[in-house]
């Protein structure tokens, strides 16, 4: 599991196009978000798929708890230029995605790579990240690589806040006035670029940001809410150097639901 950069990434999702693998609809960001509270996972390549599908099960889980207040959208990222090539461009992507709800949820952003990466401070395009965003698009929680019981209980807390808060309107996006969606050619610096192992340098930028989704209200007093989470197995995966232990990593399979006490 690697953390992301300590500079101030975005405090909004960018504004983006893409369409359903599945009916071919076009979907605008935050316009267009299933949920209240959605989980974005977002990947550059088709090989980290499998991980992406874990980050997947895992928003399932948090839907199972909370209903349809909660959605989870999987976005492969595409070249810009890809686009005028149609379903030929997202091919590699609709071989590896079984079921029409899996390819429902699944929405290619077509966007310029670099561009996006700036945007949100991503280190590299051999990872996945995710994101939990709410009605305008605001990042209330952020995850990448590896998932750990850690991360688990983060997101679980970070959702729950989100639907205790007011519903915000897409129109809330910082962007949204007018705004079209940010251009790929705009002059920007670009993001720090990968070195032979796939990772980059840090960023410059000071990190002035506070956390997305401090202070928002907590659930109903005295209710309990369940939880996702149950003491890991430590059977689930094996300990890797300068990982997190066994115990504290999640293992892809929907841990049975419990209530916190």
């Amino acid at each position: 599991m690697g953390l992301f950069s300590r500079s101030a990434p975005a405090s909004h999702f960018p504004q983006s196009v893409g369409r359903r693998l599945g009916s071919g609809d076009e979907v605008r960001l935050p316009d267009d978000l299933p949920a209240d509270a959605t989980l974005l996972v977002v990947l550059f390549r088709d090989d980290l798929d499998p991980l992406a599908d874990q980050w997947a099960r895992l928003g399932d889980r948090l839907a199972d708890v909370h209903g349809d207040r909660v959605g989870v959208w999987e976005l492969p990222i595409v070249s810009k230029k890809l686009k005028m090539f149609g379903k030929l461009a997202t091919m590699g992507i609709r071989g590896q995605v079984d079921g029409e709800s899996e390819r429902e949820r699944t929405v290619p952003l077509y966007v310029d790579p670099k561009g996006f990466r700036k945007e949100l401070q991503l280190k590299t395009q051999s990872d996945v990240y995710a994101f939990l965003v709410a009605r305008d698009g605001r990042i209330a929680w952020r995850g990448e690589g590896d998932i750990d019981m850690e991360e688990v209980e983060a997101l679980e807390q970070a959702v729950e806040d989100v639907l205790a808060a007011p519903v915000p309107a897409p129109t809330d996006h910082p962007d949204a006035e007018g705004a079209e969606p940010p251009s790929p050619d705009a002059d920007a610096a670009p993001p720090p670029e990968d070195d032979e192992a796939g990772n980059a340098e840090e960023p410059s930028r000071p990190a002035s940001e506070e956390e997305a989704g401090d202070g928002a209200p907590a659930g109903a007093e005295g209710q309990e809410r369940p939880s996702i989470t149950e003491p890991p197995r430590p059977e689930a995966v094996e300990p890797e150097e300068e990982d997190a232990p066994a115990e504290a990593r999640w293992n892809g399979d929907p841990p049975p639901i419990r209530t916190r006490g």
